[in-house]
């Protein structure tokens, strides 16, 4: 048990720490990174992350991070930038080039290279005097006292801040850009929020052969027959000049059943309900099935001029994850 004690005392240790860095992360938010914030937003081309070892896994996150709240990154490792990668730069591009000590060589021998392109650089170091920082055009100072790692060598709090950095460098351009939900949903269409954002009620509903559609003068038998082939639960009705003129459910066929003792003599039109709801085909998928939720209701008419062109579903709106 005194064992299990002190794991558990190291790790809260590790947690102190690194939140430790994190408050002092704060005092070099300044005007600096307001201005490396500024230069990036009129930037005409790309934000490029470099960096090796821990500092480049870092970068690879931020970088996927950028592209996804608005601005265009990617990570270009420094040893592959010597060998070849350098041709992914443009002259319109910025470089953020990380290393905590400010000195790993195969980062610093990329950076005259990648300044003769004509691309400006953004250093993000622990050391204002290093060589990273002399060299680059803007830096970023991001310093611990100490890193969690007992050792003081595995970059640990260091890494951690550097991240949190990442994720106000994100945030203050989504900002600055007026990054809304719906752009965000456009880079995450696979998601749920693109998915409630992005799609709409044509590309969600069932529509052609797939609609259980049947005439007004149709037998009952005929009416349970097509609810149950097109397996939604209902079917809609349509007079002799094609239009749709009311609904059938499960439940409006219980409720003839129970009311009447000639219930296959009935037609369509006996027991249809007269009043159903409709969207159009561009109204959003999430709000049709906030409707349906609010409505007590299993499907929804899509129309166009009048016209039945759809049926959504809201067990096929679930299965989404809408």
């Amino acid at each position: 048990m005194s064992k299990d004690r002190k794991i558990t005392d190291i790790a809260k240790q590790v947690i102190d720490d690194e939140v430790e860095a994190l408050i002092g992360l704060k005092n070099y938010i300044d005007d600096c990174f307001e201005e490396i914030v500024n230069v990036i937003c009129e930037c005409k081309g790309r934000l490029i992350f470099t960096g090796i070892g821990k500092s480049g896994h870092i970068s690879k996150k931020i970088s996927a991070t950028l592209s996804s709240t608005g601005t265009s990154s990617f990570f270009m490792h420094s040893t592959e930038a010597f060998h070849g990668d350098l041709g992914m730069i443009q002259s319109d591009d910025i470089v953020v080039a990380i290393s905590y000590s400010g000195e790993t060589e195969d980062l610093l021998k990329t950076i005259p290279i990648i300044k003769k392109l004509g691309c400006s650089v953004i250093g993000v170091s622990g050391n204002d005097k290093s060589t990273l920082s002399k060299i680059s055009d803007y830096h970023q100072l991001i310093k611990v006292e100490k890193e969690a790692c007992p050792l003081d060598l595995a970059p640990t709090s260091s890494a951690t801040a550097t991240l949190v950095w990442g994720d106000a460098l994100a945030i203050s351009l989504m900002n600055k850009k007026d990054f809304k939900p719906e752009d965000f949903a456009k880079s995450h269409p696979g998601g749920t929020l693109g998915k409630r954002l992005l799609l709409s009620a044509k590309d969600v509903m069932v529509s052609g052969d797939e609609m259980p559609i049947i005439n007004y003068d149709e037998l009952s038998k005929d009416v349970i027959k097509i609810i149950s082939e097109k397996g939604i639960g209902a079917t809609f009705v349509k007079d002799q000049d094609g239009m749709v003129i009311g609904l059938i459910t499960d439940g409006d066929i219980r409720r003839a059943i129970d009311k009447s003792n000639y219930f296959f003599d009935m037609t369509a039109q006996d027991f249809m309900s007269k009043d159903f709801i409709s969207v159009t085909v561009d109204d959003l998928a999430s709000e049709c099935l906030k409707i349906m939720a609010e409505k007590k209701i299993g499907c929804l008419a899509v129309m166009k001029d009048k016209a039945l062109v759809g049926i959504i579903n809201q067990k096929d709106l679930v299965k989404l994850g809408i």
